[in-house]
């Protein structure tokens, strides 16, 4: 599995392509669908789905577009559970927080984990916005624990890390 990363507007919001033969996912289309709808073509990919980790507005700005034109599935939190489509499987996780429909996707055979803004390199999604629930982070918080240590964690914002690195240097894991 091949992972992506397209830094997009409208606050610099990861958009991740996630690539298996000529197959893609897209994680996040926050906007500028023609970035995303360019690197598709040049790299001649069948876009088969879209993932939404939560649906704030940095997050959703091109899945009209892409669901719309494309006419491919959508996974949320209203697909919980274990996913399989064509090359890729992946779980879609409840991790909740940040939002009231927040998600995570985890690909076990990868080890790659897609975590939206739940969880950002040494920090964690706020929880002041609308559907933000301290109860709820401290729980999804102590579910990701239980993942193998070496998951790589894509975050919605900023650089990638890893579970490991998180237990040890993210003061709300450790």
């Amino acid at each position: 599995m091949k992972v992506e990363r397209l830094i997009l507007e409208p606050l610099d919001n990861n958009c991740y392509i996630i690539t298996e033969e000529d197959e893609a996912l897209i994680v996040d289309p926050s906007g500028e669908e023609d970035k995303i709808e360019e690197y598709l073509n040049k790299n001649n990919l069948k876009l088969k789905g879209v993932l939404i980790t939560h649906y704030h507005f940095d997050h959703i700005g091109a899945l009209d577009y892409f669901k719309n034109k494309y006419k491919v599935p959508v996974y949320n939190y209203k697909t919980i559970g274990k996913i399989k489509l064509n090359y890729f499987k992946f779980e879609v996780i409840p991790t909740k927080g940040h939002s009231s429909d927040s998600v995570s996707f985890y690909f076990e055979k990868d080890n790659v984990m897609f975590v939206g803004d739940f969880i950002f390199k040494e920090s964690i999604g706020r929880m002041d916005l609308e559907g933000g629930d301290e109860e709820e982070m401290a729980y999804s918080l102590e579910k990701i624990k239980t993942y193998k240590k070496e998951t790589k964690l894509y975050p919605g914002h900023g650089d990638e890390t890893t579970l490991e690195y998180e237990l040890l240097n993210n003061p709300y894991l450790c």
